[in-house]
């Protein structure tokens, strides 16, 4: 904890960290435990993602939101995927639980009553395009800086809001009874 402080220049923003770190703390432990199965990897991930989430503090408003568990854990998931990735180049064998849900992916913490057709289309969309979607509009960061946090190019991720919109849009005339044909 006192290394993450170290990083943090004003109080208001130690003490929002703080709370941010006593809240999600498990969930992101438990997050990269779904993806990784190595003890050392796993208090890697969460590190690496505190560090993420320091850079990124001014995008958090509320720490007890839907909105800030579901960038918290777009962080931790895609952190670990990294690993994962970097462990199968590695010729490391790592095990992957297809049937694993992310807890942004949970659409029963959602109330689908109190959402738009917008808000419920983009729920449907798969998790590549979803994750950028949320990134770009609800926790309104730029392009590059989704690129920074997904660990993907600026181009990729051009092109994941460009096809999500799309989908998002066949969705929507799905919902609507429109004819996509």
């Amino acid at each position: 904890m006192i290394m993450y402080m170290s990083l943090i220049d004003n109080e208001y923003d130690k003490i929002k960290f703080e709370d941010i770190y006593g809240k999600y703390k498990k969930m992101m432990f438990w997050i990269a435990n779904q993806i990784l199965n190595d003890e050392r990897d796993i208090e890697e991930v969460v590190q690496d993602s505190f560090i993420k989430i320091i850079r990124n503090l001014d995008k958090i408003e509320k720490i007890n939101s839907k909105k800030t568990k579901s960038f918290i854990s777009i962080i931790v998931k895609n952190t670990a995927i990294d690993v994962y990735r970097k462990n199968l180049s590695n010729k490391v064998e790592v095990e992957l639980d297809d049937n694993f849900i992310f807890p942004s992916d949970e659409l029963e913490e959602v109330e689908i009553e109190g959402l738009n057709n917008i808000e419920i289309a983009i729920m449907k969309l798969t998790e590549i395009y979803k994750e950028v979607f949320l990134l770009k509009y609800s926790h309104e960061l730029e392009n590059n800086e989704i690129a920074k946090l997904l660990n993907i190019k600026e181009s990729t991720v051009r092109v994941r809001l460009a096809r999500g919109k799309e989908k998002l849009e066949f969705i929507l005339n799905k919902m609507e009874g429109v004819d996509n044909e």
